[in-house]
C-alpha cells in the first residue's frame, strides 16, 4: 500500500456470522387412514454481529412450506373421521380446520451487553432452566407449541418471548434475573391436524401483554458446594394452560358455563448436578403454589351443582432425578420424574402421585459416520409409552440424513361424560380420564430428514 492512500474501510457485512441449515421433513403415518402426512420444507437463518467489545447483535427466524397439503386430500391427513367415528357426522364436519402448511417467524431477536461482571440482554430469546434434558420441572419459562405434539427438536418447540436477562456474576455465586413483559401461553396444534388435542375454549380471557402488573418475573442463583453445582430459583408465572372454571349441574340436565381463565403461578426450584466417579447424577426439585386441579364429580353439599367451579386449588411438587454415564460407548441418560399434590381428594381427576420414566440413549458408529438415538417416555399412572429410535448417517461435514419411528401406546381421554341415574336415583358419573399420548397412538409414522448445514 502506498504511504499516503487511504485505507479500506470494512464492510458492515463483513463482520457478520452468518449460519442456517436447510432441511426437509417426511412424514408416513403406517396406520389408517394411511397417508404421508408431511413433506415441509425449512429454511433457518442466523446472524451474529459484534459490533463491539462489550455489545453484540444475534437473529435467527425461520420459514417452512408443507407440501403435503398440495400432494394429498387434508381429511386424510388430518384423519379427524376415523379418529372420531363415534362421533355424529355433522359434528365433525362443523369443527374448525386449519392447515399447518407454511409459517414464518423470528425465532430470536437481542443484543447482548458485557459489562464487566454484569451480562445484560434484550430482546426475543429463550432461557432454559433445569439440567435434566428433554424434562420441565423448574424450566418453565419459555411456553411450548404443540404443533407436533413433542416431536420436534427441544428448541424447536420451545416458543420465543421478549424479556430482559441480566447476569450478575461474583466469586461465590452467579445471579440471574429475568423481567418477561411479554405473555404468552402453550399453543396447542392447528383445529383438525392429526396432533389436535386441547384446543382454545370460546370465552378464554387472557391476561394483557406488555402490562407491568401482568409481567413474569424469575430469579435464580448458581453456586458449588462440595463438588456439587447447586442452583436455586423462583419463578412469578402465569399457568400456561388455561383453568377451565364451570358451572354444571351434574345431572348435565341443562349446558354447563365454562369462564377459561389463566391464573398465576409461584414456582420455588433447586437443581444440583454431581461427578460421581464416571456417573454424573442430576435432580431438580420445584415447590408450586397457585395451581388448579379439575375434579370430575364434587358435591359435598349435594346441592346437584359441582363444587368450586370444578377445580380445587392445591399446592404440589415436582422432583427429578437423572443420571448420565457411558456404557459399551453408548451415552445412557435415564430419568424418572414426579407430581404429588397436597392436601388432595380423591375427586381431583389427576393422580395424587403422578409418575414419569424417560430414556435417552445415543450410540456413536464413526467407521459408518452413523448415530443411533432412542428417545423412551413412559408415564406410569396414565399407562402411555411413546418411543422414538432414529439412525442419522453423516453424509459430509454439511450434509446428514435421518431416520426414524414415532410411535404412541396408550388410552384415548375420556371428558364430560354424561352422568346417568342408578335404579336409586343417584347421579353416576362414569370414570374420567385426561390422557396425552395415548389419544395418538394410531399416529404411528416413519419419517425421514435431510438437512444441509452452512
Amino acid at each position: 500500500m502506498a504511504p499516503n492512500q487511504p485505507a479500506k474501510q470494512k464492510s458492515f457485512w463483513s463482520d457478520v456470522q452468518l449460519s442456517g441449515y436447510l432441511k426437509n421433513e417426511s412424514a408416513y403415518r403406517y396406520r389408517a387412514p394411511r397417508s404421508i402426512t408431511k413433506i415441509r420444507n425449512v429454511a433457518y437463518i442466523n446472524a451474529k454481529y459484534p459490533y463491539s467489545p462489550h455489545l453484540k447483535f444475534n437473529f435467527s427466524g425461520w420459514a417452512y412450506y408443507d407440501m403435503a397439503y398440495n400432494l394429498f386430500d387434508y381429511d386424510t391427513i388430518a384423519a379427524r373421521f376415523e379418529r372420531n367415528s363415534s362421533e355424529p357426522l355433522a359434528f365433525l364436519v362443523t369443527l374448525p380446520k386449519e392447515k399447518d402448511a407454511s409459517g414464518a417467524a423470528i425465532r430470536e431477536l437481542y443484543a447482548d451487553m458485557y459489562l464487566g461482571n454484569l451480562d445484560l440482554r434484550l430482546g426475543k430469546q429463550f432461557v432454559v432452566w433445569g439440567v435434566l434434558e428433554g424434562v420441565r420441572i423448574t424450566d418453565e419459562i419459555n411456553p411450548m407449541d404443540f404443533r407436533e405434539l413433542i416431536l420436534p427438536d427441544l428448541l424447536d418447540y420451545r416458543i420465543p418471548l421478549w424479556m430482559a436477562k441480566l447476569d450478575y456474576y461474583r466469586p461465590e455465586a452467579s445471579y440471574q434475573f429475568l423481567w418477561i413483559p411479554d405473555i404468552r401461553f402453550h399453543k396447542p396444534a392447528p383445529p383438525g391436524s392429526e396432533w389436535e388435542l386441547l384446543q382454545e375454549v370460546p370465552g378464554t380471557r387472557y391476561p394483557q401483554s406488555f402490562n407491568y402488573k401482568n409481567s413474569e418475573f424469575g430469579y435464580k442463583v448458581n453456586t458449588n458446594l462440595w463438588d456439587t453445582e447447586l442452583a436455586f430459583s423462583y419463578f412469578y408465572t402465569w399457568d400456561d394452560f388455561p383453568v377451565i372454571f364451570r358451572h354444571s349441574l351434574l345431572d348435565q340436565s341443562i349446558d354447563p358455563q365454562f369462564f377459561p381463565t389463566y391464573t398465576r403461578l409461584s414456582m420455588y426450584g433447586a437443581t444440583f448436578v454431581k461427578q460421581l466417579s464416571s456417573y454424573i447424577l442430576k435432580g431438580e426439585l420445584a415447590y408450586v403454589t397457585g395451581k388448579y386441579f379439575a375434579v370430575a364429580n364434587a358435591d359435598e353439599n349435594h346441592d346437584g351443582w359441582l363444587d368450586k367451579n370444578g377445580e380445587f386449588k392445591r399446592d404440589h411438587i415436582r422432583w427429578g432425578l437423572g443420571m448420565d454415564f457411558n456404557w459399551q460407548g453408548a451415552d445412557i441418560s435415564p430419568s424418572i420424574v414426579q407430581w404429588i399434590i397436597f392436601n388432595y381428594d380423591p375427586v381431583i381427576i389427576q393422580d395424587q402421585f403422578d409418575t414419569g420414566i424417560n430414556l435417552f440413549v445415543r450410540k456413536e458408529y464413526p467407521d459408518s459416520s452413523t448415530i443411533f438415538s432412542l428417545l423412551a417416555i413412559y408415564l406410569v399412572n396414565l399407562e402411555e409409552v411413546y418411543l422414538k429410535p432414529k439412525w442419522t448417517f453423516r453424509i459430509t461435514d454439511h450434509f446428514q440424513i435421518g431416520a426414524g419411528v414415532d410411535m404412541f401406546f396408550g388410552r384415548s381421554s375420556r371428558l364430560g361424560v354424561s352422568g346417568v341415574l342408578d335404579s336409586l336415583g343417584n347421579v353416576v358419573v362414569p370414570e374420567q380420564r385426561a390422557q396425552f399420548i395415548g389419544n395418538f397412538h394410531n399416529n404411528d409414522r416413519v419419517f425421514l430428514e435431510f438437512k444441509y448445514s452452512f
